[in-house]
């Protein structure tokens, strides 16, 4: 049976008439991607959806919630390359979000060359090879008075490694989703037949860490990086006892880690300068985790605080408090507020007696890749010049 559908817009309410049990799973599961509020008439209740685009189910209904930029926009956010969308309109494209998302899976892991790795395993073999297991041959001694086996730890060489399995088990989660269009379905699983090898199971944080921090699967990178998008996009939209096949990005977290990939490619050719993404600094009880610090020779020199929303007149105090936080933990002497926009704009201005310059800059991410391209090579600038134009 086909759920009715809540159409709603990122950051825009919308008054909605809802069963009493939805609004009990919204107010109980989905406060992290929706605001719920009782309006004026009974049963009518006010939506307000925080960062995120995609789909959700409630008991009784589905919610799909549209981006406030054009589809092209998102896509570029989440790692879909914009030159191939520039001429896109604002609607969503045929298939889906999900299913862009898997076509630029399917074609990332086609053109990735795999690379095993060496793992311990515990075996038992007619053979003394690797490492003897003292206490499990005595066992088996105690137990048959001749043993005719060794028991060994070994290396063994083969594909089940985390930077493996992380495509593995996102993969086998796009195939298993009832959303994915027929033709992105074949698409998809011709291209995971090179990972047939690899033993599929849950993603733990540990494993992409431990792909992220081998060198040998450094040409991974694209490929993990959707990886990590699919697999948050589905853990927020995985609700209890909601409906199969949900999704859900945070387009919060994607302007943020598109700012600081963008920074990083910009920086690379520069020696001695560096993007961090989110380093903690532990203030007593609380940690600050700054968006992006850039830094010069380990120095931070300007770090960077992603706001997804437009910006006002003025700065919010609340905003201007955080980043001025960041500016003491890390010792940067400048901090800049990052909004999104049509155009480049920047203004800066010195916080009294502190020593401390705040910009406020607005990137464009609406508009040709060419042009996004060139406002982040803008925005890569402030860690590297003191003098700033004005026209935020």
């Amino acid at each position: 049976m086909t759920r009715p559908t809540v159409h709603l817009v990122e950051r825009r309410a919308r008054r909605v008439r809802l069963p009493r049990g939805d609004v009990e799973f919204l107010l109980t599961n989905a406060r992290h991607v929706l605001d719920v509020v009782p309006a004026f008439r009974r049963g009518v209740y006010r939506l307000a959806p925080r960062g995120y685009v995609g789909w959700l189910d409630t008991p009784t209904l589905r919610v799909a919630i549209a981006p406030k930029v054009p589809w092209p926009t998102v896509r570029m956010l989440l790692g879909v390359p914009h030159a191939a969308h520039e001429g896109g309109s604002e609607v969503e494209p045929g298939g889906g979000l999900l299913d862009a998302l898997a076509r630029e899976f399917a074609a990332r892991l086609r053109a990735t060359t795999l690379v095993a790795g060496y793992h311990d395993t515990d075996t038992v073999s007619p053979y003394l090879r690797g490492k003897f297991r003292i206490a499990d041959h005595l066992r088996d001694a105690a137990a048959r008075a001749f043993p005719d086996r060794f028991h060994v730890t070994e290396s063994v060489l083969d594909l089940d490694t985390p930077w493996n399995r992380v495509p593995r088990a996102v993969a086998e989660a796009l195939l298993a989703n009832p959303a994915l269009a027929a033709n992105t379905r074949i698409e998809l699983r011709d291209a995971a037949l090179s990972l047939e090898g690899v033993p599929a199971a849950p993603l733990t944080d540990a494993d992409f860490a431990a792909a992220d921090a081998e060198p040998r699967a450094a040409h991974y990178r694209p490929l993990l990086d959707l990886c990590r998008t699919l697999h948050d996009g589905f853990a927020a939209a995985r609700l209890p006892g909601s409906g199969a096949g949900a999704f859900l990005a945070d387009l919060s977290r994607a302007f943020e880690r598109w700012i600081a990939c963008g920074l990083a490619d910009e920086l690379a050719a520069r020696p001695n300068w560096s993007v961090e993404e989110q380093p903690a600094f532990p203030v007593g009880p609380t940690v600050l985790q700054p968006d992006v610090v850039v830094r010069n020779r380990g120095s931070a020199r300007v770090v960077l605080d992603a706001k997804w929303k437009a910006p006002g007149p003025t700065p919010d105090a609340e905003d201007l408090h955080q980043v001025l936080a960041y500016a003491v933990a890390t010792g940067a002497r400048h901090v800049a507020l990052v909004y999104p926009g049509r155009r480049f704009a920047r203004r800066t201005f010195a916080v009294p007696g502190s020593g401390v310059a705040v910009s406020l800059v607005r990137v464009c991410v609406v508009g040709t890749g060419e042009e996004c391209r060139r406002s982040l090579a803008r925005l890569g600038r402030i860690g590297r010049k003191p003098h700033f134009p004005r026209g935020l």
